[in-house]
């Protein structure tokens, strides 16, 4: 499966908060089977074929979109795979350009209403030939935790070097479980200077996805 050419139906809302407006994209319908939770080495997440594919569109989608809050609501999703009992989470990319405090989030997602249905075309996340693979401190993607939501907050060349991992989580994974049923498939994505596990992405393996609310 490739990423590229693959069509994203998602929900479009401007939420205003006094005199500024937020422009902000999620999934036309949820998640099911993405469970986004703290982890012992950071923010972690189990995902199937499908989920795996959406936060792969929503990471290109984001790197493209400097003006726009991408929201993955996960913290109802669940699966089986799942390997830790810390606090369920959401997760919102955004550009460090866009100037946004976390401390709004919370008030920001509380406005959201229907929204405007909108498809995007996924450009997909192949790393431009003339970029360098690695970017200076300046270029490297942060991650908080604010009201139950983890952040990823960065530069396009940022979200561009860090969506290799999703990439990869797409296009490669699926093949990779079908030969060698067992085989440990996931996206990394580091946090700040000290290139630890900031993110940590999990493919499951289709029969082990639970179907539980």
């Amino acid at each position: 499966m490739k990423l590229e050419g693959e069509r994203w139906r998602t929900l479009v809302s401007a939420v205003r908060l006094g005199k500024d407006e937020y422009r902000v994209v999620r999934p036309a319908r949820p998640l099911r089977h993405a469970p986004l939770y703290e982890g012992y080495m950071g923010v972690e997440a189990c995902v199937d074929k499908s989920a795996a594919l959406e936060i792969g569109m929503a990471w290109a989608f984001a790197m493209r979109s400097p003006r726009t809050l991408v929201y993955l609501p996960l913290r109802q999703s669940d699966c089986e795979c799942r390997r830790g009992d810390g606090p369920s989470l959401d997760l919102v990319l955004l550009h460090h350009s866009l100037g946004f405090r976390l401390s709004k989030w919370k008030d920001v997602r509380a406005k959201l209403r229907g929204g405007r249905p909108h498809t995007v075309v996924c450009q997909g996340l192949r790393q431009d030939r003339d970029e360098p693979a690695y970017w200076g401190n300046e270029e490297l993607l942060r991650g908080d935790v604010v009201a139950g939501t983890a952040f990823v907050v960065g530069s396009r060349p940022a979200f561009q070097v860090g969506g290799q991992a999703f990439r990869q989580l797409v296009e490669d994974c699926p093949r990779h479980m079908h030969e060698v049923p067992g085989t440990h498939c996931c996206a990394e994505v580091t946090k700040d200077e000290q290139c630890w596990k900031w993110l940590h992405v999990v493919y499951c393996d289709e029969h082990r996805v639970s179907t539980r609310r």
